[in-house]
């Protein structure tokens, strides 16, 4: 059984690769800022690609990118959310 496709394993690695750039660039490796990187940076992935593709639905597991059957910029938006939670707690 196949829990995700393709299109969201892409815009996961491409929203994580960018966020450990850029905290490298900025010297972190605190778990805060990079979630607050890359939760956005998946979120607007998956909701360009599902806006721009006519088969794209806002729900549906196969009108975007997937994980574990739920939409690629849900994950993203609880990542933002915790991201500023663990940032704000002064998680490192």
């Amino acid at each position: 059984m196949i829990i995700f496709n393709l299109v969201g394993l892409v815009m996961l690695a491409i929203s994580f690769g960018v966020a450990f750039l850029t905290g490298w660039i900025m010297g972190t490796t605190a778990e805060g800022p990079l979630m607050i990187v890359a939760g956005p940076l998946a979120a607007a992935c998956d909701a360009a690609y599902r806006w721009k593709h006519s088969a794209g639905h806002w729900f549906h597991p196969d009108g975007g990118g997937s994980l574990f059957f739920l939409p690629v910029w849900t994950f993203g938006l609880l990542w933002l959310v915790l991201g500023i939670v663990y940032t704000v707690q002064g998680r490192p």
